[in-house]
């Protein structure tokens, strides 16, 4: 049975785009369809449906309504299921997959939108997968919701690294440099913590954005080091150089930066915000993580963590590398044939047959403004 995955992006550098890619590269047969990307594509197994945030979600569905007929005779592959509590029937496939990427602040509320609606979800993280089962109890017969790693290309050997005594610390950031999520307006106080605890370190950010201008002013011009953008060979020479990885983000889901970082042996530093990032890093050791946001528990830790002896920390850092072993892209799509395979296999538990989606005022709004002025008006469902 093909495939049809369906996201927002296909052309920005996330960590799910990275994901897409690969099964784009792997899987010739299934076609990709993107809500905010124009059809522009020269691929002829992607689409675009040309969606902007002045779209009201009864233009998007105008939209998608035009290409529903790829997904009859296809499972429907939802990354983070976005928009399917109000296109659902317009996705007529023979089975419903989730793969749940990422968490936010409304995911609660988002995923109760999204009963009876799929037949089985991927989560990159054993908290996601917990709380689908908490929202979507009718999943949880039959192991319909399985944890799925994600795959990195980490590097082939660890790098070596100098000793710690009399060389500054190197503490790096990965990331799209904005304050939603991301949160880099609070790099300025971990920093001060840093400073104020008598840290010699230097600190290293990988990646830009909108608040780039803004961190080089505030942050201390000699501890700090902007590399921009990089990718392949160069992010991970730079990656590499690393001692630790740290973030002061709202929410993550699984960071791809982190388990990359491990791979090469950088040790986290990371708060405690119920992301599969702390949970790898506790994983190691409680000095590992600190209580969000807490910077000068974050200086304290990062100061018994230096106290440590060299032999110790080279030990964390082999775990550290052995904590992301069975992040390969193999096991990744062995564990996603085989759940696709067994959810084809099980009866069918997502609404076959949805009513047309009843009118609302709020699907004549501009869906950018709804977002962020009422978004719990994005989840009224088609019936």
């Amino acid at each position: 049975m093909r495939l049809t995955h369906f996201f927002t992006y296909f052309r920005n550098l996330g960590g799910v785009q990275s994901i897409l890619k690969r099964h784009h590269s792997r899987e010739q047969d299934s076609h990709f369809l993107f809500s905010f990307e124009a059809n522009n594509f020269k691929e002829p197994n992607i689409s675009g449906l040309g969606v902007d945030g002045w779209d009201s979600i009864r233009c998007i569905r105008k939209k998608l309504a035009k290409h529903s007929d790829l997904f009859p005779d296809s499972v429907a592959v939802c990354h983070n299921m976005w928009g399917l509590q109000f296109l659902s029937e317009l996705i007529p496939a023979k089975r419903r997959i989730g793969i749940l990427h990422s968490d936010w602040t409304t995911l609660r509320p988002f995923l109760q939108s999204q009963k009876e609606l799929l037949d089985g979800v991927l989560c990159v993280s054993n908290t996601l997968m917990e709380l689908v089962a908490e929202c979507l109890p009718e999943l949880s017969k039959d192991n319909r919701i399985q944890l799925i790693p994600y795959p990195i290309d980490g590097v082939p050997i660890m790098p070596n690294r100098m000793s710690l005594v009399k060389r500054p610390v190197i503490i790096g950031w990965i990331g799209r440099m904005q304050e939603e999520q991301k949160r880099v307006d609070r790099l300025p106080s971990l920093l001060k913590a840093f400073d104020d605890a008598q840290i010699d370190y230097r600190f290293e950010l990988l990646g830009d954005g909108p608040m780039q201008e803004w961190l080089e002013k505030q942050l201390p011009a000699n501890r700090t080091v902007f590399h921009g953008r990089k990718s392949g060979d160069d992010y991970f020479s730079t990656l590499s150089k690393w001692d630790f990885i740290t973030s002061v983000s709202d929410y993550e889901g699984l960071p791809i930066s982190m388990l990359e970082a491990l791979s090469a042996g950088v040790l986290p530093l990371y708060p405690t915000i119920g992301s599969g990032g702390d949970e790898y890093a506790e994983k190691l050791s409680s000095n590992f993580v600190w209580e969000a946001f807490q910077f000068e528990q974050a200086a304290s830790k990062l100061n018994l963590l230096l106290k440590q002896p060299e032999a110790t920390l080279h030990q964390s850092r082999l775990n550290a590398v052995n904590l992301t072993a069975r992040h390969s892209e193999s096991e990744y799509f062995r564990i996603f044939d085989s759940f696709t395979q067994q959810i084809v296999d099980l009866p069918r538990i997502s609404n076959a047959e949805l009513p047309n989606r009843p009118f609302y005022f709020s699907d004549q709004l501009p869906f950018g403004l709804m977002t962020r002025i009422w978004p719990n008006g994005c989840f009224r469902r088609n019936d």
